[in-house]
């Protein structure tokens, strides 16, 4: 029943909790090193030497606000926790990497503040502690019926070893989310199964290369699921691709949204 269907930022139906959990912690942590790379090249990075050191400098922040979070001048704590999700935040698009300049170089003054706004910028906190909307709870809502989860204390502690390895940045503070679902008073049912959608007309899968949120990988798997999928790759950093990449991609979904025109191979963008 789709008439001119485009997924841009595609998950893969067929992934588990586990498995989505683990390509994004490998997905933000290649983010991260794509901006440090990037910022080393500039006149105004906070970092010198190689990107490894670079890479040492962020997780030596991440454990020192760790062992001792620093005090923000609204009388709240940075620690570790919402330290990365200050520097997850502008990994969604390459557009705002000069935010994660401008943090980590208060970091290493010991000034929390802009963290802090980086952190509620995620979570869509206004600086007088209210929230723009519930769209926080109605993801956790989404999660927790459209996975299952495995709450075994055991299970968790090899995941997030894992984590910790394929990840050694990010992955350490991306386990134990079953945390959360597994106390959801509606369990899940769900199957992640491959889908197929028989019938259908064609249907554009855009992927990122770099994308962070929603790994490329994914947008692949789900054009090949599907009977009538298209892929259409971008080769670039940030998360989606229409309107925010290059004139390839946009060009391509509009002739296909506005013409019907099915591109007859990936254009690659």
């Amino acid at each position: 029943k789709a008439g001119r269907l485009v997924l841009d930022g595609a998950i893969d139906p067929s992934s588990s909790a586990r498995e989505v959990v683990r390509e994004q912690s490998i997905g933000f942590e290649a983010a991260l090193r794509a901006y440090l790379a990037d910022c080393l090249g500039g006149p105004e990075c906070p970092f010198t030497g190689s990107v490894e050191d670079a890479e040492a400098e962020v997780s030596r922040l991440l454990a020192s606000v760790e062992r001792s979070p620093l005090r923000g001048s609204d009388g709240r704590y940075l620690g570790a926790n919402a330290l990365i999700w200050g520097i997850i935040w502008p990994l969604y698009s390459p557009a705002a990497w000069s935010y994660l300049d401008d943090m980590f170089e208060s970091l290493m003054f010991g000034d929390a503040d802009f963290a802090l706004a980086l952190a509620d910028g995620y979570h869509d906190r206004d600086p007088d502690g209210t929230y723009l909307d519930n769209s926080n709870e109605a993801f956790a809502a989404v999660n927790c019926l459209d996975y299952t989860v495995d709450a075994d204390p055991e299970s968790m502690r090899r995941d997030a070893a894992e984590l910790a390895e394929a990840a050694p940045i990010i992955g350490p503070y991306f386990g134990f989310g079953d945390i959360g679902c597994s106390v959801w008073p509606v369990p899940s049912e769900a199957e992640r199964v491959p889908i197929a959608a028989e019938g259908a007309p064609p249907i554009l899968v855009v992927g990122t290369t770099g994308d962070p949120a929603t790994p490329y990988k994914w947008a692949v798997a789900l054009a090949e699921q599907l009977d009538s999928g298209v892929l259409v790759s971008y080769d670039g950093e940030g998360h989606t691709a229409y309107n925010k990449s290059n004139a390839c991609v946009d060009d391509t979904v509009e002739a296909f949204l506005l013409e019907g025109e099915v591109p007859e191979e990936d254009p690659r963008c």
